[in-house]
C-alpha cells in the first residue's frame, strides 16, 4: 500500500532541502581543498593522489557488499539484518583494507610510479569505514531522516577539509589529498552512527543476511563497475601518459564532475525511497520520473554551461598559473556532465523497480566502451593532447549510449521517447547559447582573471536565463515553481 500522496510530497520536498544543502557544503568544501592544495602541489602530485583514490574507489565498491541500497528499498526488515550487515560491511573493510595495504608495492612497481604505495598505504586505513557508515546512511534514508544525514555529510565534509588543510601546512605532499579522503570517511561513519538509531549489537548470521542476498550481490558488482566507470579513466591515462598528465586530467574532471558526483547521491537519496514506495503505479512513477528529469537537467545545464564557458578564466583564477593543459579537458567534461545526469536518473529508477541485472550488464557493456575509448584518446592523443583525447573517448561513449535512456523508461513505465525528450532537452539550447556567449567573451576580456571569471558567469548567466524565458518560458516557470515549491513552501 503506498503512501498518500500529500505525505510523499512532503517527504520529497524535505528530501530535497536538506539533500541540497548538504551537496552544495560538499562540493564547496571539496572544490575549496582541490583549491587551497593546487597552489601547492604539482600537477604529477595530484596525478598520484588520483591513482591512489581510484584504486580505493574499487575497493569501497563493494565495502558495503552491496546491501545499501537493499537496506532502503526493502520493508519490514528485523534488527538482527540490520546488525548483520553492518557487521558483514565492517569485515568486508577491514578485509579490503589489509588487501589493498598489501598489494600497495606491487601496485607502485606495475605503474612505475614513485611514491605511490605510501598513498594506497594510507587510504587502505580509511576502507573499514566506508561499508559501516553506508549501512547508517540507509538506516537514515530508509527511515526518511534526510536532515539528520544532511548534518551528518556536512560536517563531515567540513573536519574532512580541515584535515587536508591541516596536513599540508604540516607537511606538503601528494599526502594532503589522501588525508582529506580518509577523514571523509571516518568522520562520516561517526557521525551518521551517532545521528541514526541504529546501535548494531555484534550478529552475523547468513540467515539474518539472507533478504539482502540477491539485491546485494547485483550491488555489489554493479557498484564496483560504477566506480571502474567513474575512476578507470584516470589510471589509463597515469599508466599511458605519467603522473602530469592524469594531474591534469584529473583536475579538470574534479572541477567538471564534482557537481555530478554529488547531485548523482542527492539525487540518489531523494528519488530512491519515494519511488520506492510507488512501485506498481506506474503512471504515478512516470509523471514523477519526468519531473525529476526536467528540474535535473535544468539545474545541470546551468551549472555546466557556466563551467563551458568560463573555463579558462576559472582555471587561472582559482588554480593559478601551470594547469592550462585543464583548460580544453574541462570544456568537454562539462558537456559530457550535461549528458551524464540522464544516466544517473536512470539507474536509479530501476533500482526502484527491481531491474537491478539490467543496471549490472548495463554497466559491464559502458565498462568496457569507455576503457577503450579513453585509451585510444591518450593513446592517439600523445603527451600534447592525450589529455584530452581521453576525455573526448568519455564523451563518444556517453553520446553513444543515449538512446538507452530513452528506451528503457519507455519499456519499464511507458514514458514515450518525445516526452522524455521535451524533458530533458529544452534547457539545452540556452545553455548552448550561453556557454558560446561565455566563450567569446572570456576570449576577448583582458582584466585579471577573478574579474574575467565573474563577468563571464553574470553574463552568462543572463543569457541562459534570458533564453529559457524567451524559448520556454513554460517549462521555466514550472521548474522554478517546483523548486519554489520544494525547497521555500516545504510542500
Amino acid at each position: 500500500m503506498s503512501a498518500p500522496a500529500g505525505s510523499l510530497g512532503r517527504d520529497a520536498a524535505t528530501a530535497m532541502r536538506w539533500n541540497a544543502a548538504a551537496a552544495v557544503v560538499t562540493l564547496v568544501s571539496q572544490l575549496t581543498q582541490v583549491i587551497v592544495l593546487a597552489r601547492w602541489l604539482t600537477p604529477a602530485d595530484f596525478g598520484l593522489a588520483a591513482v591512489a583514490l581510484t584504486a580505493t574507489g574499487f575497493a569501497t565498491g563493494i565495502a558495503d557488499l552491496g546491501m545499501m541500497n537493499a537496506l532502503v528499498h526493502k520493508d519490514g526488515l528485523s534488527q538482527k539484518t540490520w546488525a548483520g550487515a553492518w557487521w558483514a560491511s565492517a569485515l568486508a573493510g577491514i578485509f579490503l583494507g589489509v588487501i589493498l595495504a598489501a598489494a600497495s608495492f606491487p601496485l607502485g612497481r606495475a605503474m612505475r610510479l614513485e611514491g605511490l604505495p605510501s598513498l594506497l598505504a594510507i587510504s587502505a586505513l580509511s576502507l573499514p569505514f566506508f561499508g559501516t557508515a553506508s549501512v547508517f546512511q540507509a538506516r537514515l534514508q530508509h527511515g526518511l531522516r534526510f536532515r539528520r544525514l544532511a548534518l551528518g555529510e556536512m560536517v563531515a565534509a567540513a573536519l574532512a577539509l580541515a584535515a587536508a588543510v591541516g596536513w599540508l601546512l604540516w607537511r606538503p605532499g601528494p599526502e594532503a589529498l589522501v588525508v582529506g579522503q580518509a577523514t571523509l570517511a571516518v568522520a562520516r561513519c561517526a557521525l551518521l552512527g551517532a545521528l541514526s538509531d541504529l546501535r548494531p549489537a555484534f550478529h552475523l548470521a547468513r540467515a539474518s543476511l539472507r533478504p539482502l542476498s540477491t539485491l546485494g550481490i547485483w550491488q555489489m558488482g554493479e557498484r564496483l563497475l560504477n566506480h571502474a566507470a567513474g575512476n578507470l579513466d584516470r589510471l589509463l591515462v597515469a599508466g599511458l601518459l605519467g603522473a602530469g598528465p592524469a594531474g591534469y586530467y584529473a583536475m579538470a574532471s574534479q572541477i567538471a564532475l564534482r557537481p555530478m558526483t554529488l547531485l548523482g547521491p542527492f539525487i540518489a537519496r531523494t528519488l530512491m525511497p519515494l519511488l520506492s514506495r510507488m512501485q506498481g503505479e506506474k503512471e504515478r512513477m512516470a509523471a514523477t520520473y519526468l519531473r525529476a528529469m526536467s528540474l535535473l537537467s535544468f539545474a545541470s545545464a546551468a551549472v555546466f554551461s557556466l563551467l563551458f564557458g568560463a573555463a579558462d578564466p576559472l582555471l587561472r583564477a582559482l588554480l593559478g598559473p601551470g594547469w592550462e593543459p585543464s583548460v580544453p579537458a574541462l570544456r568537454v567534461f562539462a558537456a559530457l556532465g550535461i549528458l551524464l545526469a540522464a544516466g544517473n536518473a536512470l539507474g536509479i529508477l530501476g533500482l526502484a523497480l527491481g531491474r537491478f541485472g539490467t543496471n549490472f550488464w548495463l554497466n559491464v557493456a559502458v565498462l568496457a566502451a569507455r576503457a577503450i575509448a579513453v585509451a585510444a584518446g591518450a593513446y592517439f592523443g600523445g603527451a600534447r593532447s592525450g589529455v584530452t583525447g581521453a576525455a573526448w573517448g568519455m564523451l563518444a561513449v556517453t553520446v553513444l549510449t543515449l538512446p538507452l535512456d530513452f528506451i528503457l523508461p519507455r519499456a519499464w513505465l511507458g514514458v514515450r521517447p518525445g516526452a522524455l525528450l521535451r524533458a530533458c532537452g529544452w534547457p539545452l539550447l540556452p545553455a548552448a547559447l550561453a556557454a558560446g556567449a561565455m566563450t567569446a567573451l572570456a576570449a576577448w576580456m583582458r582584466l585579471p582573471a577573478i574579474a574575467e571569471t565573474l563577468a563571464a558567469v553574470i553574463v552568462g548567466g543572463a543569457i541562459f536565463l534570458a533564453a529559457a524565458f524567451a524559448l520556454q518560458r513554460a517549462r521555466l516557470a514550472a521548474a522554478l515553481s517546483e523548486l519554489q515549491e520544494k525547497f521555500v513552501k516545504g510542500r
